[in-house]
């Protein structure tokens, strides 16, 4: 078996805003190839955005599309699958313009499918992100057991995020979520804080599901905000219009920035004030990393901004 030279899997925060797009869309190589400036990833879709009866003009584009795009600039590129068989069909394109895939609709009982048809093939060690979106994200136990299988099978190093689908969630619940609400204001807040505390003390990220209402830029904003709160990375995004306000909010606030640096120095202080603030090198590194992380890849605030504490170093 011949392996193909795969790009290194995707670190979270190089994830930013991600763009679901139809694989029937006509443009997909221009969408591939940063036909919106700035945009940091795109998925192209085969699942919930096509029509059954359209997977396969899909996946004719996909097999046309994806080795014209090897070695171009633009955005990281995934395609989210709709199931193990349509997985298998994909495995026998060139994919080496792709970073990863976006596994659907999974749990403990189902992953071990696709990754056995992944690693049946090529490329086998391809980034993967699987989407938590079925009623079992609702069950600590039922993720403690995906939690568990991802680390036990090795497959937690190849997993680029976990993604969470709030809408499929939402409408296991019945709900839909009203304009100017954010995640955190409704039923799924308490699922967050869950999934959170299951995943991410054991190295998993998760991502930020899209809000809908993409006309209203100052929810969104908001919603980032509460997102970076909860410790996601990443957000999905339905349409360019909300991209720029999903990179400004992944910008650092200039005191959050300072306190990191101060955090990470190697003559820093066992406990030091800053801004107002207790630094404790200590117990706060893990999180001045990231935000040095992310001001690296998405700047830093150019002045006082709304989010930001107002204070000044105290000593």
């Amino acid at each position: 078996m011949n392996v193909p030279d795969l790009r290194p899997v995707p670190q979270p925060w190089h994830l930013g805003a991600s763009m679901y797009t139809p694989a029937t869309h006509p443009d997909l190589y221009a969408v591939g190839t940063g036909r919106y400036p700035g945009l940091t990833s795109v998925i192209f879709c085969t699942e919930d955005a096509v029509r059954a009866e359209d997977v396969p003009a899909a996946l004719r584009q996909l097999e046309v599309v994806l080795p014209r795009l090897a070695g171009q600039p633009g955005p990281l590129r995934f395609v989210r699958v709709r199931s193990p068989q349509v997985l298998a069909a994909l495995l026998t394109f060139d994919l080496s313009a792709l970073d990863g895939l976006v596994l659907p609709k999974i749990h403990a009982g189902n992953l071990p499918e696709y990754m056995e048809v992944l690693h049946r093939s090529p490329y086998a060690r391809l980034g993967v992100m699987p989407t938590l979106e079925t009623p079992e994200t609702f069950s600590a136990r039922e993720m403690i057991r995906l939690r568990d299988l991802l680390l036990s099978e090795g497959w937690a190093e190849q997993t680029v995020t976990l993604r969470i689908g709030g809408n499929d969630l939402m409408s296991a619940l019945g709900v839909r979520r009203r304009p100017g609400q954010t995640l955190y204001e409704g039923p799924l807040a308490t699922t967050i804080g869950q999934l959170v505390g299951t995943f991410r003390p054991y190295g998993l990220s998760l991502s930020s599901p899209v809000y809908e209402v993409f006309s209203d830029l100052e929810t969104l904003a908001r919603e980032i905000q509460q997102g970076l709160d909860y410790g996601l990375t990443g957000k999905t995004i339905v349409h360019p219009t909300q991209l720029r306000t999903v990179l400004d909010g992944f910008q650092v606030g200039r005191s959050d920035y300072a306190e990191a640096q101060a955090i990470l120095r190697e003559d820093a202080p066992a406990v030091f004030q800053l801004n107002g603030r207790m630094c404790e090198p200590t117990t706060h590194r893990h999180w001045a990393e990231q935000v040095l992380l992310r001001a690296e890849l998405y700047g830093v605030m150019p002045q006082f901004h709304s989010t930001e504490r107002a204070g000044t170093e105290t000593g």
